[in-house]
């Protein structure tokens, strides 16, 4: 398990660090291409090398993406391709700078839910308990032992001799600890222990807590995540 988990985080830190090279040579690229008088108005035969080049990002992208990453992830990233390369294919000829801030969104889209995805198991095994209480340690170095054993619903001493001894970690402990992965760079400690006691619409008013021992939800509940850390532009 830990050379598959290693192998996917090498898969996409290499992923995540050509597109960021890839986006900054198209930026650079605008920039040079942009005219000193009129900075949003660029040549036409830029626009068509922008165009080829964002074709062939795109589809190296797609071919790159890693056959491990969760396949909700790998479905939205290919949605957006697909959006991306249909939009290229039909560029406005008097105003070829909306098909380009379209595609820079495109991508940065793309860019986040690799963070996201690479931040959820980073430095982290799932099959690993000492792993995963050392993880939920680090990231709430302020919260309670007590409420972190209250989060995988299993007593004090219970987290504590899985700290110490290791193990096969209860399924609940894998899930708090990707969404405590992703949650922290957005909150605090405490704010991310609030978030699991704050009633969900999406959870049919239940909070994040109260479903936790349902992996039915692990979807659900991995989502609202991404989207909080998201709305506090993380």
């Amino acid at each position: 398990m830990s050379t598959v988990v290693d192998q996917e985080q090498a898969d996409l830190e290499r992923l995540q660090e050509s597109i960021n090279e890839a986006m900054a040579g198209l930026r650079n690229g605008l920039r040079e291409a942009a005219s000193g008088s009129e900075p949003l108005s660029v040549d036409p035969a830029y626009v068509e090398r922008f165009v080829e080049t964002a074709r062939r990002l795109s589809v190296q992208l797609s071919n790159e993406l890693p056959p491990r990453l969760e396949p909700e992830a790998l479905a939205e990233i290919r949605r957006i391709i697909i959006n991306l390369m249909d939009d290229l294919g039909h560029v406005d000829p008097n105003r070829p700078l909306d098909t380009i801030d379209r595609f820079f969104v495109g991508a940065e889209e793309i860019r986040h839910i690799i963070r996201d995805a690479l931040d959820e198991h980073l430095g982290r095994r799932d099959d690993d308990a000492r792993a995963l209480t050392a993880c939920l340690r680090q990231a709430l170095p302020r919260i309670a032992q007590a409420d972190q054993a209250r989060l995988v619903g299993i007593s004090t001493r219970h987290l504590q001799r899985l700290a110490k001894e290791g193990g096969t970690p209860p399924r609940r402990l894998v899930i708090v600890a990707r969404l405590v992965q992703l949650l922290r760079y957005a909150w605090t400690p405490e704010g991310v222990l609030a978030w699991f006691f704050r009633p969900r619409r999406e959870l049919d008013g239940h909070a994040p807590v109260d479903v936790l021992s349902d992996s039915g939800f692990d979807d659900t509940l991995l989502a609202l995540a991404r989207r909080g850390r998201a709305g506090h532009g993380s």
